[in-house]
């Protein structure tokens, strides 16, 4: 089991390549994961330790965005499924590999992925299947290999991925209460992919609700969901926010 123990990134690999040679700061922080019960919510941190920065970037005002996430990544357990909760979207990938090992769900996935940005940019690196089964490689792979953007697309060339459903935006939400709100998932597996920057400030015009309501409904069909908070792209303190009002009742 791996993220069982904090620790930095301090090569130009993975999101710590983003301007990597015009920032100061040489290193990002990666938490360890703990498990908490879905009743204790109230514990979820934010990152209070200045020297343990998730992502850094330039905004293209060339202005520095520094950005601190989570101060643990967390497992949850709601009823019989599990979600994972963390902040770059990238560790997403280890942890789809992470379930699959443990028989949670298996190859051919549809992908549900919630998100402000499409996260499919192909960086042309691959693992192979026989590979895809030793987590220290998927591990490094995550942390060494991919970032926020790129993530998806290895999975899919992999086979973990078979399809996906993306959502980012009213069309595709309302898309989705048309095609697949009444769907019986039974046939396949089905992870939920949530990025909590769809609920950024920028994002209200999209109704709080209908986002909402598609959330839950994707909730009650996936068999695992891995959500992230995006630290460079929305407050962490209204990304936690909101991780709560969809999750805490369930």
């Amino acid at each position: 089991m791996f993220y069982k123990q904090w620790f930095f990134i301090d090569k130009p690999v993975w999101n710590n390549e983003f301007s990597f040679e015009q920032r100061i700061n040489k290193r990002l922080f990666v938490p360890e994961i703990i498990d908490l019960d879905i009743n204790d919510l109230d514990q979820i941190k934010i990152q209070d330790d200045m020297d343990k920065i998730a992502f850094e970037d330039f905004w293209f005002d060339d202005k520095l965005s520094t950005n601190y996430g989570l101060k643990n990544f967390y497992r949850i357990k709601i009823k019989w499924k599990e979600i994972v909760f963390f902040d770059n979207h990238n560790h997403a990938f280890y942890f789809w590999y992470e379930a699959r090992n443990r028989w949670v769900i298996w190859d051919s996935n549809t992908l549900i992925h919630i998100d402000e940005h499409a996260d499919t940019r192909d960086n042309n690196k691959i693992i192979l299947k026989p590979d895809s089964f030793d987590l220290e490689k998927i591990f490094n792979f995550t942390n060494e290999v991919l970032n926020v953007g790129d993530y998806i697309i290895p999975a899919q060339k992999e086979w973990l991925i078979w399809d996906i459903i993306q959502i980012r935006n009213t069309n595709n939400l309302e898309n989705y209460i048309e095609n697949y709100y009444d769907f019986k998932n039974k046939s396949n597996w089905l992870i939920l992919n949530l990025d909590l920057d769809f609920f950024q400030k920028e994002l209200d015009f999209i109704d709080y609700d209908l986002k909402k309501k598609v959330i839950l409904n994707a909730v009650e069909k996936a068999s695992f969901i891995t959500v992230c908070t995006s630290p460079f792209f929305i407050e962490q303190d209204l990304a936690i926010k909101v991780f709560k009002d969809l999750f805490w009742n369930l």
